[in-house]
């Protein structure tokens, strides 16, 4: 576990556990669909409707892996997760990073990637790797602002596949 402040807000980083379902389907739901009164500065509105994931998905990501999430330590709600996968190759595959949307602009979200680029690098992998739907063009650049690159690869997006929300248009990728 990792100690960290943001001005006066004591935060620690953790691994979640089943029990923390409920509120990291909040926290992703909220930051991804924008359903919520605040609206994060980046979100897949006019992308996908409908959740980004259930408390199902959630327990299967943490069998399969693991969550890290920072936690309050006032209160113990979650400011923010990422989901971490280790691919055949020893790369760091994450996705479904997510920062509570009253708690962005706040630097949480290059917290939580800066752990996992320290964590990843202090257990030796080659590389760290993700996807990003090509139309988020403010997430794509906040990531190459902290230095990943683009690869050139381009995957299909999942149509048919309901644990990823409903599309809203046929160009994603």
């Amino acid at each position: 576990m990792t100690n960290v402040s943001i001005g006066v807000e004591k935060l620690r980083f953790i691994d979640a556990v089943t029990g923390d379902a409920a509120a990291i389907v909040s926290v992703v739901n909220g930051a991804y669909r924008a359903n919520g009164a605040v609206e994060g500065w980046t979100n897949e509105r006019g992308l996908l409707d409908g959740p980004r994931i259930g408390e199902e998905g959630v327990r299967a990501l943490i069998a399969r892996g693991r969550i890290l999430l920072l936690r309050r330590l006032t209160d113990g709600a979650i400011s923010g997760c990422i989901n971490i996968a280790i691919d055949d190759d020893g790369a760091w595959h994450t996705s479904m990073l997510a920062v509570a949307p009253d708690e962005q602009t706040a630097g949480i979200g290059k917290l939580i990637k800066q752990e996992v680029e320290r964590q990843a690098a202090a257990a030796g992998a080659p590389r760290m790797r993700m996807e990003v739907i090509r139309q988020r063009e403010a997430l794509i650049a906040w990531h190459r602002r902290r230095g990943y690159e683009l690869t050139g690869e381009t995957l299909a997006f999942p149509y048919d596949d309901p644990s990823v929300g409903h599309p809203l248009r046929p160009d994603l990728e």
